[in-house]
């Protein structure tokens, strides 16, 4: 056993095994399958030659491969190894030559190198001796330089919250939308490594002020100095700082700031138990939860204006999400305790378990009760009657249906998609328009996350909104059953795309589908997009309904075809009744809106277009289909826009563009579907080829938010990918021809082996 572990030919073949393990699974960012064949062909070499360095060493590694190629007595293993060497050969050149989806890797810079100055504000900047003026205004740990922190956390959280998130983290409401996905601040390896001047740089520049090697219009970063004074950015670097307790990086060696370390001793004796006195917590409400909740826990924190749905008043002591009765005013404590913990999808609402530690919740829970005036209390909370809970089942679910309609279509919806057929204006409590939760979405379900939780829902409502208690209208079997239904609908969508960036066009024979509800549509394969307002350039937009959009793309001979599914709780037609019937107080509503958006030529380098307009060195196409109006009476219209940039509008183009489009739309989504021939004789035009992978984006406007021009959700970069005809030839022909001759090679050596055994 020693013998066979410290061979020279088992130790290269692990030695080969381990760098093959660290370079596909370990490293990360992933390399490239090329890059990686390089490196395991670079590394395999270098083994060989330090294996047949020492003779002796070299004639013992061979002997083996050897043996196994022509001794007599090792027949059976030698078939096994021709079978391998043949298939795997076979098995390499087809895993070469096959057609591959997998979209190209973009090797993208985390930390590109700033140029030596910068001009913005009119002015210019020397990066490599440039430090934040402010810091020379204030010392640190003064009350005005706390004053400073404060004032840049005020217009992070009205500017920056959106992406980068409550936990700064990267993690923001809309963060899901953008590809790659905004900085984790919280994370040693960003900030932390960073000067001050190099957060200047980004922040002022935006993504178009990144460098080739920074993979340019990958990035969703607005240019803030045309919205933020230079004043307002050092602020937000001191707050970014102060927040995560990082301190940045500087020319010079200097001692650590003594203030994380504080807070970790402030943390870890919380964690032992120790309680967190008076000031401690207000302290920590402050730097947690104000900004969003008010100073006074009234919910009219900075932030609050520019979210949907408004943060918690907890001076009201009114809360949504409770496991008590219907008849109990208030949650629990592991109720309240759970929302903190886990968060709130589909909200601003970040789940704090990876900042606050079990202390520090507690302590917020009874802050929480002071300002509602009920941490006196002494309550006697009932829990909800569950009964014998009904299994789901085909009967149950069936049961579920119907009484889904006689009691929740109104709200939610013939297909559980939040489309209101009561004609009801819904509202909350504060009298501010609320819309029913999207079923077959569960990644917005709040507090909600199987049978159970729904059941609750049911039972006990949702306070503070039109959702009522089902307890003295509905059976606990019959809760039960609805129930059941109601997890059935969270497979009505097409769930997110986790990760997959492609959007595949299959090639179907004959005329490709030109409605919606075409049966063609079935061969297509479906992927969904996370929509993000437009929170990059003004007029900036800070909320929309519509955050989805599903897209299945067919193509023949002649054209392409794309279908888009959009769920859309109104019918914004101006004019029609049922827009008429739901239409916002205040809000001119337009009709509502699609596009899709593609380079005006296919790029040959990672560089693409802004997907804003693109950019004044790279055009865009975009295919716009607008709904119909009532009032006045205008068609349904479909336009193609040429764009250089998103500082000029998009030129309409004129005459026959070619672009057909038409859209329906039915329980509360649009389906719209857009076909244009692959080729065309203008110069403009992207000219579809299959085999290539083109850049796409979309963008929704939403009618009855009165969205338009620059106010609409959009989508960064994706890929369309109109499959190739396979060809069988090559990939099957190859691959033979390399596995035969592998197994001819292997033969002859044999053979050339056997004979060197047999004089012997």
């Amino acid at each position: 056993m020693i013998r066979t572990v410290t061979h020279p030919l088992f130790l290269s073949i692990l030695v080969a095994v381990g760098l093959y393990t660290v370079f596909k699974y370990v490293i990360w960012p992933p390399i490239p399958q090329s890059l990686l064949i390089q490196y395991m062909v670079f590394c395999v070499i270098g083994i060989l030659m330090v294996g047949t360095f020492h003779e002796p060493t070299a004639q013992r590694m061979a002997e083996p491969i050897r043996a196994l190629l022509g001794h007599p007595k090792l027949l059976i293993p030698r078939v096994i190894a021709l079978l391998v060497v043949v298939g795997g050969v076979g098995a390499f050149t087809y895993d070469m030559v096959k057609p591959d989806s997998a979209a190209p890797i973009e090797l993208r810079t985390v930390h590109p190198a700033p140029p030596s100055s910068i001009r913005v504000y009119g002015k210019s900047y020397d990066l490599l001796s440039l430090t934040n003026p402010l810091r020379e205004q204030a010392e640190e740990g003064s009350e005005e330089f706390a004053e400073l922190v404060a004032e840049g956390g005020e217009l992070y959280y009205k500017n920056c919250i959106y992406c980068h998130g409550d936990l700064l983290d990267g993690q923001g409401h809309f963060g899901e939308g953008f590809n790659p996905r905004p900085a984790n601040f919280q994370d040693v390896g960003t900030i932390a490594q960073l000067q001050e001047s190099y957060l200047f740089w980004r922040i002022t520049t935006g993504a178009p002020g990144l460098p080739r090697e920074g993979a340019p219009w990958a990035s969703a970063m607005p240019v803030w100095h045309e919205m933020l004074s230079e004043d307002e950015v050092w602020k937000i670097i001191l707050f970014l700082y102060d927040y995560t307790g990082h301190v940045p990086r500087s020319w010079e060696l200097e001692e650590g700031s003594a203030e994380p370390a504080a807070a970790e001793e402030s943390s870890e004796a919380a964690s032992e138990g120790g309680a967190l006195d008076e000031e401690a917590v207000e302290a920590l409400y402050m730097k947690r939860c104000a900004h969003c909740h008010g100073e006074d826990g009234d919910g009219l924190g900075p932030a609050a204006e520019f979210m949907y749905p408004k943060p918690r008043d907890f001076t009201l002591g009114t809360f949504k999400y409770k496991t008590t009765h219907a008849d109990n005013e208030f949650p629990s404590d592991d109720d309240l305790r759970a929302t903190i913990r886990d968060g709130l999808p589909g909200t601003s609402m970040p789940g704090w378990k990876t900042i606050l530690n079990d202390a520090e919740v507690d302590a917020l829970i009874h802050y929480i009760k002071v300002f509602g005036g009920w941490e006196e209390e002494e309550l006697e909370l009932l829990p909800i009657d569950e009964g014998t809970r009904v299994e789901s089942s085909a009967e149950s679910i069936a049961k579920g249906r119907e009484l889904f309609v006689k009691a929740c279509v109104q709200c939610h919806g013939e297909e559980g998609r939040g489309n209101i057929t009561s004609g009801k204006r819904l509202k909350d409590d504060w009298q501010d328009r609320i819309w029913p939760r999207n079923l077959t979405r569960p990644e917005t379900w709040r507090a909600t996350s199987d049978a159970r939780d729904v059941f609750q829902r049911v039972s006990t409502g949702i306070r503070s909104t039109p959702m009522p208690e089902h307890t003295t209208t509905m059976s606990v079997e019959d809760r039960w059953h609805v129930s059941n239904y109601a997890m059935t609908l969270r497979d009505n969508a097409v769930p997110l795309v986790g990760g997959e960036t492609v959007l595949r066009g299959i090639r179907i024979d004959g005329a490709l589908p030109a409605t919606p509800d075409d049966p063609a549509w079935e061969q297509a394969v479906p992927i969904t997009f996370a929509l993000a307002p437009n929170i990059i350039k003004e007029p900036r937009l800070f909320f929309s309904l519509n955050d989805r959009i599903t897209v299945r793309a067919l193509f023949n001979e002649t054209d392409v075809a794309l279908r888009l599914d959009v769920d859309d709780r109104t019918y914004s037609v101006p004019g029609d009744k049922l827009e008429k019937m739901y239409r916002l107080d205040d809000v001119d509503p337009t009709p509502d809106a699609l596009a899709v958006q593609f380079p005006a030529e296919i790029p040959t380098t990672s560089e693409k277009p802004w997907f804003r307009h693109g950019d004044p060195g790279h055009a865009v196409n975009m295919w716009y289909w607008r709904a119909p109006s009532a009032e006045p009476a205008v068609p349904e219209m479909a336009v193609v826009l040429d764009a250089k940039g998103p500082d000029k509008p998009p030129v309409p183009r004129q005459g026959d563009t070619g672009l057909k489009s038409t859209g329906t739309w039915k329980d509360g989504q649009w389906q719209v579907v857009m076909q244009r021939p692959l080729t065309s004789d203008d110069a403009n035009d992207l000219q579809f080829e299959a085999g290539r992978y083109i850049p796409i984006a979309f963008a929704n406007w939403d009618g009855i938010a009165g969205e338009k021009g620059g106010r609409h959700t959009m989508t960064s970069w994706y890929w369309l990918l109109l499959e190739p005809d396979e060809e069988p030839a090559l990939v099957y022909g190859s691959t033979g021809a390399s596995g035969l001759i592998a197994g001819l090679l292997f033969f002859g050596a044999a053979r050339r082996q056997r004979k060197r055994f047999e004089n012997t």
